[in-house]
């Protein structure tokens, strides 16, 4: 009994000691103490609705099981409410959507026919950073069990799917984000077989974002926000964004983001007490810190939606900052953008409309502008920044003993620039169409995936068509969640005559998908 004992004991301490060590941020914003909307929602919701972020004070979050769990009991709760089954993951897992509409327009054409604006919002699909999944059922919860939030209804549908990727959320872990300042455990960034949804958007490997296109592409969502957690280095800000706001978003919907969206949500997060900045990083350019934005292309969700004329929110709190932290500002910034798009919801469908309208016009326009599809952040277009850092000082390892050199809570405010235009790097006319010779089926089947319009030939064709020939092809030297990508390559458009067998896939340009395609 005491060798049992004492090899009971010997374990317990070999596990307190693997406990992770848990990183956190240097300063947290002051208003965060009291997060006084989230913990308004919490405190007015119903015992039965509260997560398990909500009731361990955000230090641990629950398995998948809980959140769909609360989504039955909302749409219990509510008429307003509506679960989908949506798909399948690899492991058998069901995924499921959450549809919110006061006029229970609960299929996508019963949603057109109210001429409401459809918001989509996604968490977890990189499933260790989490918050967003507690979050979006809270906004659910107010807008049709408490009515906080119910005079969204009267102007917006909501399309909400609290884990996107479900298989590698349920890959518990403390280990799988070691840098994130909680929950305990999470899941995993990739899925189970290991792939990055976030990456996925155009190829469409996967059976989880074979689903999510199901959806993207029927509902035909305005504006989609997604929830992710960064990291990198310590700083003041609570939460970044990225939007599409340049060539990479067809006016005018890009017009509505930089005029409208952006400046009053920076505003709005601010009066709440949120540091709020773009997403992107210093460089150091001649010796000094500049700011510069990442450029990102339609494999990522906000641009995929922006290669379909929807403006999209990245949302991206920081690791570092208390996981009660993040859900608060996580909170806040859907909020407010729900604000402000349901203030003047035709503002944003007519955009939609209107860039959906140009693009498609362009389709065999010899006279149009040619369409941007690749480019790289400018270096010497800029305007002023304060950027909003931490100091570093000397403090002595508890691990080593030896001097480092961490962020500490001492402020750093550095007048900077921010570099956040595009230079185009590859543009391309529009054509008037596509032909897709038959033998090439896998190309129309994924088309077709993203909800474009095509049809079959019925006999051969045999004529002089424009195609493309690309030289000084410069492979990648290692392969790429499957497949092998191109790093560079020169290319020409020439006439050639070509014969076109029947029962090949003519994909006209004149349709709302213009650009993706292209």
């Amino acid at each position: 009994m005491l060798r049992s004992t004492l090899l009971l004991c010997a374990l317990a301490a070999f596990s307190a000691a693997q406990e992770p060590i848990a990183p956190h941020s240097a300063i947290e914003p002051p208003a965060a103490k009291d997060a006084a909307s989230l913990s308004a929602s919490t405190k007015a919701s119903p015992q039965d609705l509260l997560t398990t972020g909500e009731k361990t004070g955000w230090t641990l979050t629950a398995p998948y099981a809980e959140a769909v769990d609360i989504s039955h009991r909302l749409e219990k709760a509510s008429s307003f409410v509506k679960v989908l089954n949506i798909g399948a993951t690899p492991e058998g897992r069901t995924m499921i959507a959450l549809v919110v509409s006061k006029d229970r327009a609960f299929t996508p054409e019963a949603a057109a026919k109210t001429n409401k604006a459809v918001i989509m919002i996604q968490s977890g699909i990189h499933a260790g950073e989490i918050e967003g999944k507690d979050t979006v059922l809270m906004l659910v919860r107010d807008m049709a069990v408490t009515k906080k939030l119910a005079s969204w209804l009267d102007k917006a549908i909501f399309v909400i799917i609290p884990v996107f990727n479900v298989d590698g959320h349920e890959y518990f872990s403390p280990y799988h984000r070691p840098q994130q300042n909680g929950p305990r455990d999470t899941g995993l960034r990739n899925t189970a077989q290991r792939l990055n949804l976030n990456r996925d958007y155009v190829k469409a490997d996967t059976p989880e974002m074979r689903a999510w296109l199901h959806i993207f592409n029927t509902w035909n969502p305005d504006f989609l926000i997604d929830n992710h957690v960064t990291d990198g280095s310590d700083m003041q800000y609570d939460v970044t964004w990225d939007m599409a706001r340049n060539q990479d978003i067809a006016e005018p919907a890009g017009a509505w983001v930089r005029d409208r969206f952006v400046p009053e949500l920076d505003k709005r997060m601010a009066a709440d007490g949120h540091l709020v900045a773009p997403y992107g990083a210093l460089r150091n350019v001649n010796g000094k810190p500049e700011f510069f934005m990442e450029v990102f292309t339609p494999r990522y969700s906000h641009l995929y939606t922006a290669v379909q004329d929807r403006p999209s929110l990245l949302v991206e709190t920081h690791s570092l900052k208390a996981a009660r932290t993040r859900a608060w500002a996580n909170y806040d910034i859907m909020r407010h953008s729900i604000d402000i798009i349901t203030a003047d919801p035709e503002a944003l469908r007519a955009a939609v409309r209107q860039a959906d309208e140009e693009m498609a016009a362009r389709a065999g326009d010899r006279s149009a502008a040619p369409v941007y599809l690749a480019g790289r952040v400018s270096s010497d277009k800029s305007h002023p920044l304060v950027y909003l850092a931490l100091k570093r000082g000397q403090v002595q390892s508890e691990v080593t003993g030896a001097m480092t050199n961490p962020y500490i809570a001492e402020k750093e405010d550095i007048q900077t620039v921010i570099h956040d235009q595009i230079d185009t790097t590859l543009e391309a006319q529009m054509p008037l169409g596509y032909l897709i010779p038959s033998a090439f089926k896998e190309i129309a089947d994924i088309l077709a995936l993203h909800g474009v319009e095509m049809e079959r030939t019925a006999k051969p064709l045999t004529q002089e068509f424009e195609t493309y020939r690309f030289s000084n092809i410069v492979w990648a030297g290692s392969p790429n969640e499957g497949h092998i990508g191109l790093n560079s390559f020169d290319s020409r458009l020439v006439k050639e005559k070509i014969t076109i067998p029947a029962g090949s896939y003519w994909v006209p340009m004149k349709q709302r998908r213009a650009r993706l395609i292209l």
